[in-house]
């Protein structure tokens, strides 16, 4: 019998990560390694007690996760795949509670980012950053706290017994976010997508260059965000996601960055999951890919 592959996760049972990792992995028996934290779960696979993580990097309404792609550049992690997963951000609080008896709202902070429009609009109703939501719904349920309502997942709600108070509470109905599968190993040599870390001089200088040569191999260029560097004063790197219907695209394209960009990183190269949106519904994506040109012109 085939043991079940060790997944590190962010947050625990009901979690979206786990919803994710369970999808990310459909023909293998998984057990899921709950981590408090994002720099726990790159320490947990780090260790080898995980076989492979599931990190989110990109939310449709909130932009991507930066810090999380530094993570995978510190940790030396390669991507190997990626999924969208729709979320269904529920309000929830012990049974008998009512929306007039809550005074608070607590959830991981993606989450009431997220949800923001809809808890501008509850009055003097304040709200509190967790470190996970399923787990906070958890926490509501294990310690009877009244006046208090968690976002999480309709599984959190149905997991923990709580109430749910009011569904999809979500800035918008679409809400997905991207998660991807990350290993210590190196990344695949082939595939139709790539992640990539470029020094900041080749932004600054040889940004048109550099797109000049993506559009010769037939590419998508979906994502050019700045990541802030972890040293104060040091240049900071910008983040490339390329996608391209076949794997010779993203090889051509590697060959032409060499010429522009030697020193950039390869954080993974991967098959690319379609995505439920178009891309100009993504937020924080092709906006700075056509501001940047501007602002570093």
């Amino acid at each position: 019998m085939n043991r079940a592959l060790k997944i590190a996760i962010q947050g625990g049972p009901a979690s979206f990560h786990e919803t994710a990792a369970k999808e990310l992995f459909p023909s293998a028996t998984i057990s899921t390694l709950p981590c408090a934290s994002f720099i726990e779960l790159c320490q947990t696979l780090e260790s080898g007690l995980a076989d492979s993580a599931v990190m989110a990097v990109q939310n449709s309404l909130a932009g991507p996760l930066l810090p999380n792609y530094r993570l995978m550049d510190q940790f030396g992690f390669s991507i190997t795949a990626e999924r969208w997963l729709l979320l269904d951000q529920t309000l929830m609080a012990l049974p008998g509670q009512k929306l007039e008896d809550i005074k608070q709202v607590w959830s991981h902070p993606i989450a009431l980012l997220q949800c923001c429009d809809y808890l501008d609009g509850l009055t003097s109703v304040t709200t509190k950053e967790t470190s996970d939501t399923a787990d906070t719904a958890r926490l509501i349920k294990a310690e009877q706290i009244e006046g208090v309502a968690a976002i999480a997942s309709r599984k959190a709600a149905e997991l923990y017994g709580l109430e749910v108070l009011h569904q999809n509470v979500a800035n918008d109905v679409e809400n997905y976010t991207r998660f991807v599968v990350l290993s210590r190993e190196v990344p695949a040599k082939k595939a139709n997508k790539a992640t990539l870390l470029l020094p900041y001089p080749v932004v600054k200088f040889s940004l048109d260059t550099l797109l000049e040569k993506l559009d010769d191999c037939a590419l998508d260029l979906t994502m050019l965000q700045p990541l802030p560097s972890p040293n104060p004063g040091q240049p900071e790197e910008w983040v490339l996601e390329l996608e391209g219907e076949q794997a010779a695209c993203i090889t051509r394209a590697l060959a032409a960055l060499e010429t522009v960009a030697p020193t950039h990183t390869i954080l993974g190269l991967y098959p690319k999951a379609e995505a439920p949106l178009p891309q100009d519904r993504l937020a924080g994506c092709l906006s700075s890919i056509l501001t940047a040109q501007s602002e570093l012109a």
